[in-house]
């Protein structure tokens, strides 16, 4: 199954894949089926501007296997586009759910402590006791070639079916997009601060919260609250506040585009 078989909309040339989670279900179970290795990408508002003027980036989510909804705005976005399908997933939710509905198959944590890869395994136990996961905890930094071997040997070793990135975004899609193809079989998600979420050690929105679009919020109130200089700082590099302005002002544009895309047939 290539990526350009399942349906998608763009937004200023990103890809956001038209999916509903039963559809990722299914696509993940059929290509570790097929022994086939691929990429997914979780893509919210930040990323999807940085992707709108980072070609890197951008060509990194185009061509993965998806490119899920992470946030409620780029849901509206296509629904007012005319896209049906379409669900919000975030990371945290989609691997809890995959956890659930895959256990049988052999997961690969990569990222974030060896501490906290401990504490998800431990999670994943009480959802699955019999679940197949393993990790590895790669150096805080610019990774290098002897790091990508080092990484890169671990999961063939593992021979995992889904291997749960979790760098950060921009990073870890980037980086997907490099390394894939190094795999002899499987599927990397990234899926950002999802560890923390799924042990409870970042709290998850409510979801009255998440369904008004406003998770990036509710996480930046919490991380100002632990760390007032670091959430500033992320806010900055991460370009959180501006990002979700661009993306409000462009909007009813880029949906008008896209509504006449889609009359012509052309969802690109």
């Amino acid at each position: 199954m290539r990526f350009t078989e399942i349906p998608y909309i763009k937004y200023r040339g990103v890809k956001v894949s038209n999916v509903s989670y039963r559809s990722v279900l299914n696509t993940v179970s059929e290509m570790i089926k097929r022994k086939e290795k691929s990429y997914i990408c979780l893509t919210d508002v930040s990323n999807l501007i940085v992707a709108t003027k980072n070609s890197d980036l951008r060509t990194a989510i185009n061509e993965s296997l998806l490119s899920l909804a992470d946030g409620m705005p780029l849901v509206w976005y296509a629904w007012m586009a005319g896209c049906k399908e379409i669900e919000r997933i975030s990371g945290a939710a989609l691997m809890k759910r995959l956890i659930l509905d895959m256990h049988d198959y052999k997961h690969f944590l990569l990222g974030d402590t060896e501490e906290t890869i401990q504490k998800v395994i431990a999670e994943a136990n009480k959802l699955s006791p019999n679940i197949l996961m393993t990790g590895h905890s790669p150096p805080f930094k610019e990774f290098d070639d002897q790091d990508n071997r080092c990484m890169i040997e671990k999961v063939k070793a593992a021979k995992p079916d889904i291997i749960w990135v979790c760098f950060g975004g921009v990073k870890q899609e980037r980086w997907m997009k490099k390394h894939f193809a190094s795999l002899d079989s499987g599927i990397m998600i990234g899926v950002g601060a999802a560890f923390r979420f799924f042990i409870g050690e970042i709290v998850t929105p409510p979801e009255s919260i998440q369904k008004l679009g406003l998770q990036w919020l509710f996480r930046l109130s919490q991380a100002f609250v632990r760390d007032p200089i670091q959430c500033v700082k992320l806010v900055h590099e991460r370009h959180i506040m501006s990002s979700k302005l661009e993306y409000l002002v462009r909007l009813p544009l880029e949906v008008a585009r896209a509504r006449h895309r889609i009359r012509q047939n052309r969802w690109q």
